[in-house]
């Protein structure tokens, strides 16, 4: 079974973590390059790049090889003129430069880390990612849109509809199951929705299309959204109908609950009788846990929840063809 996530760096490597080990599982990540902070940030004004941070986590999520060489891939530099840099951004950027290559850069760092499945870059071109907010006013750049606070309209990506790196659109029209990740629904999904061809490639694909919806609202980006909401903002960008599954959290308190609420941020409503008017399957699941006093999916029941989707949407359809 081929599977495909679609995301940034926080939520798309649960999602990875939970389907890649699984037997007869190959999955590919397909990843958003338009952070302008940090690490990434620095290496992209220096080097002309596309943001590389999201994608290393996804390598490190897939990989199979032991945790020295993880976890050196995730060591972040304290001190001289590397300070806040991790290596694997160093890595990666090093083999960019050395091949001109994104895509060949990420295959060889995979080589190091003996990936199970690939991570690809969305695109290659270096974007900048665009927002207008519902008062009007229009920022550039993932960082700045983050800290305007604002209620996002809309967002763009400049310049607008790149060219997909090489295997992107191949792995959707493959795949038989799609993952729209959990994370920041516009800064870190929707930019990959945003690339030439994808949503386009995303509506014509018969896979399985399932939305994993955030556990918490994000101050800034999704205040007052509920589960339908994500996939009333990701279906502006597929197209209504397109979306097949919406995964959502079944128990949103968790003993952590007040503290993300003094921070602005509150629990998704699964506002599941919306989300099936909408066409999509809701399905509930009890799926947060607590990790470093934050709130995450639980890697192995959202795996299970996933699979089990994948296989059965798989067995139907192909009851379907044979009928």
């Amino acid at each position: 079974m081929f599977v495909v996530g679609i995301g940034g760096g926080t939520g798309l490597p649960v999602v990875l973590r939970a389907i890649a080990t699984a037997p007869g599982v190959e999955a590919t990540a397909i990843v958003a390059v338009s952070d302008n902070g940090g690490s990434s940030g620095r290496l992209r004004r220096s080097l002309n790049m596309p943001a590389v941070g999201d994608l290393r986590n996804c390598l490190v999520a897939l990989s199979e090889n032991g945790s020295l060489v993880k976890n050196l891939f995730q060591h972040r530099f304290s001190k001289g003129d590397v300070q806040g840099h991790s290596l694997g951004n160093l890595i990666v950027a090093a083999l960019y430069q050395q091949t001109g290559s994104l895509a060949q850069a990420l295959d060889t760092a995979g080589n190091l880390l003996l990936l199970k499945g690939r991570a690809l870059a969305c695109t290659e071109v270096s974007t900048a990612l665009c927002a207008m907010f519902q008062d009007g006013t229009v920022v550039r750049g993932e960082c700045e849109i983050s800290k305007a606070g604002k209620q996002i309209e809309c967002v763009w990506l400049e310049p607008a509809g790149p060219k997909p790196s090489p295997g992107v659109l191949e792995a959707i029209h493959s795949a038989n199951a799609i993952v729209l990740a959990p994370g920041s629904l516009y800064t870190s999904l929707l930019p990959n929705l945003l690339v030439a061809g994808v949503a386009n490639a995303i509506r014509e694909s018969g896979a399985a299309k399932i939305l994993v919806c955030n556990l918490m609202t994000q101050p800034g980006e999704t205040d007052g959204f509920s589960a339908s909401d994500h996939l009333r903002v990701v279906e502006s960008v597929l197209g209504r109908g397109t979306v097949d599954f919406c995964i959502v959290n079944s128990e949103p308190k968790t003993r952590l609950w007040q503290h993300y609420r003094a921070h602005g941020s509150e629990p998704v409503l699964a506002d599941v009788d919306v989300i099936r008017a909408m066409g999509a399957v809701p399905v509930e699941a009890s799926l947060a846990t607590v990790q470093r006093r934050t709130i995450r999916h639980n890697a192995s029941r959202l795996g299970r929840v996933l699979l089990r989707i994948a296989r059965t949407t798989a067995r139907n359809r192909a009851a379907l063809q044979a009928a």
